[in-house]
C-alpha cells in the first residue's frame, strides 16, 4: 500500500470525524458562546496533542530520532494558527444562524477557492476548474440565495470561513515539510485558544457551570475533530497535493449533512439538496482525471 493512498484513506476517515464534528459544534452552543467554545475545544486539544507527543517520545525510537526544522515548527504553528483562529471562529459563528449540513456544504467551497488564490501565485485554472467554479457557485446559490437575492446571515459567516480554510490548507501544505505534525498542530491551538479566550472575555460571558454541560461536545471536537483530525491533515499533505487533499476533506460536507439529518433533524428543502449535491459533484469533478481519459479515448 503506497504512502498516497494510506493519506488518502486516514483523510477519508478524518472527514467522517469532521463531518460529525458540525453536530457536535452546534449542540456544544446550546450553552455557551462560540468564541468560548473555540477557545475550549482549542485547550483540550493542546492536551491532547502534547500528551501525544510526549507518548510518542516514549514509545518510539524513530519518532524521538525524527528529524525537523524547530524554528520552522514553531513559525509553521504560530502562522497556521493565526489564520485558522479566522477561519473556524467564521464557522462556528455560522453556525449560530445556519444549519450542520448547510454549513458543511458551504465550507466544503475551500475545493473551489484554493485553485482561485493559485491565480495570484501565476497558477492557471484550466477548463474543467473554472467548470467546477461555476457549478460550486450555482450550487451555493441554490443552498443560499433565497428569492429576494439576499443571503442567509450563516450562510455569508460559512463563506467567509471557507476562503481562510482554503488559504489555511495551502499554509499547512508549505508547513507540512521539514516539520513535526503533533508540534505544528500543538502551536496551532494554542494561538488559537489564547485569541479566542481573549475573545471570549471581552464578548461573552464565560460560564464554567455552562461549559460543563457541553463536555461530550467539546471533548469530542477537541480530541477527535482538532487534535486527530488537523494533525491527520498535516501528515496527509505531506504525500498529497493540497487540492487532491482538500477533495477528499471536502467528503465532509456529505457526512456533516447525514449526522444533521440523523441526530438533529436537520432537514434540507428541495431546492438546497440539489444545490449540495451540484458543489459536491463540482468537488468531485475538480480533481478526477478527466482530460487524461478523454486523451487515451481521442487517441484510439
Amino acid at each position: 500500500m503506497g504512502r498516497e493512498f494510506k493519506s488518502s484513506i486516514m483523510l477519508f476517515f478524518t472527514s467522517i470525524i469532521w463531518g460529525l464534528a458540525f453536530v457536535a459544534q452546534t449542540q456544544g452552543m446550546e450553552f455557551i458562546g462560540p468564541f468560548t467554545f473555540t477557545a475550549v475545544r482549542s485547550f483540550v486539544a493542546i492536551i491532547f496533542l502534547y500528551l501525544t507527543y510526549l507518548f510518542f517520545n516514549k514509545t518510539s525510537k524513530s519518532y524521538r530520532e525524527q528529524k525537523f526544522d524547530m524554528k520552522k515548527t514553531i513559525r509553521g504553528g504560530i502562522l497556521c494558527g493565526l489564520v485558522f483562529t479566522f477561519g473556524i471562529n467564521f464557522q462556528q459563528f455560522g453556525l449560530v444562524y445556519t444549519t450542520a449540513g448547510k454549513a458543511s456544504f458551504l465550507t466544503a467551497l475551500y475545493i473551489v477557492f484554493i485553485p482561485i488564490i493559485g491565480l495570484f501565485f501565476g497558477k492557471r485554472i484550466n477548463r474543467k476548474l473554472l467548470l467546477c467554479i461555476v457549478l460550486a457557485m450555482l450550487g451555493t446559490y441554490l443552498m443560499s440565495v433565497k428569492g429576494s437575492l439576499s443571503m442567509n446571515r450563516g450562510d455569508f459567516i460559512t463563506i467567509m470561513g471557507a476562503i481562510v480554510f482554503s488559504i489555511h490548507i495551502l499554509m499547512l501544505a508549505e508547513f507540512s515539510v521539514d516539520t513535526n505534525a503533533v508540534l505544528v498542530s500543538l502551536f496551532q491551538f494554542a494561538i488559537c485558544g489564547i485569541i479566542s479566550f481573549l475573545a471570549a472575555l471581552i464578548f461573552e460571558e464565560i460560564n464554567i457551570s455552562a461549559i460543563l454541560k457541553s463536555y461530550i461536545a467539546i471533548l469530542y471536537v477537541g480530541v477527535l475533530s482538532s487534535g486527530v483530525g488537523f494533525t491527520i491533515q498535516l501528515m496527509a499533505l505531506k504525500e498529497l497535493d493540497p487540492l487532491i487533499a482538500s477533495m477528499i476533506s471536502s467528503l465532509e460536507s456529505v457526512f456533516g449533512a447525514i449526522f444533521g439529518w440523523l441526530i438533529l433533524s436537520q432537514s434540507m428543502s428541495k431546492r438546497e439538496i440539489i444545490g449540495a449535491v451540484i458543489i459536491f459533484i463540482a468537488t468531485l469533478i475538480a480533481q478526477l482525471p478527466i482530460e487524461s481519459y478523454l486523451k487515451k479515448i481521442f487517441d484510439r
